[in-house]
């Protein structure tokens, strides 16, 4: 009986240490796997710090680029504004405004309508301030056609008849607002010039008015104001041309 319990206490005591042995042996083994698993972890934690500072890395440079791609498009950007400036200088300074593009338009639009190039520079190389002229005007009045009125004494001749004046305005009306026959001198006219052969010049604006003709080798010059009612009063004098 003795011998019976000896060897139960020895199997408790065997079984006891297995036990101990199965936890050191598992807690080994987890402790092993934590090892493995927390440098596992770090290697990994290690690569992806690696990648990032590789990418961190790549998008500096990419920024840098693009820095210097703003930096490179500002300087061209710059010169472009100066070239810009420099040809709006140019073109100020080669491209004629005012009196003398209206010259030039002039000239261009005779030469568009077939006057000879020698004549033009004939007429311009003669072009002077000073002109010869006869100091004799020559004063005539007619009657202003209108909507209620056309007829006698409503034309006049200058040059030898080459050139016939002619006009018509707004019909004036009474204080009770009936239309009259004759014109309103308060108003704009509108002047015809017609030289021999049929060409015709009109001038239009309220009076006086002032313009010159053409004709041959003399310029007529007139100027026309308000007459009796009804009437305008054209003084014309000729001068050489050119």
């Amino acid at each position: 009986m003795s011998l019976g319990l000896h060897e139960r206490r020895a199997k408790r005591r065997r079984q006891f240490w297995w036990g101990v042995i199965k936890w050191l042996v598992a807690l080994a083994v987890i402790g092993a796997l934590g090892v493995k698993a927390y440098f596992t972890g770090s290697d990994i934690a290690q690569r992806d710090l690696v990648a990032e500072q590789e990418k961190t890395s790549k998008l500096t440079g990419e920024l840098a680029a693009v820095n210097q791609t703003v930096t490179d498009l500002k300087a061209q950007l710059n010169t472009a504004k100066l070239s810009a400036n420099d040809w709006q200088k140019k073109y100020e300074s080669d491209v004629p405004t005012g009196a003398l593009k209206e010259v030039l338009d002039l000239a261009s639009g005779k030469l568009s309508n077939g006057v000879d190039m020698n004549r033009l520079r004939f007429l311009i190389g003669s072009a002077q301030n000073e002109r010869s002229c006869d100091n004799a005007p020559v004063t005539k009045r007619f009657f202003v056609g209108t909507d209620l009125y056309s007829g006698a004494n409503d034309s006049v001749s200058f040059a030898k008849s080459a050139i016939t004046i002619t006009a018509k305005g707004a019909s004036a009306k009474d204080p009770a607002g009936n239309v009259e026959a004759w014109y309103d001198a308060a108003q704009p006219v509108k002047v015809n010039f017609t030289i021999i052969g049929g060409k015709a010049i009109e001038e239009s604006g309220k009076l006086p008015l002032h313009h010159s003709v053409v004709v041959n080798d003399s310029e007529y010059r007139f100027s026309l104001t308000e007459g009796p009612r009804g009437f305008v009063i054209i003084s014309g004098d000729r001068c050489d041309y050119p």
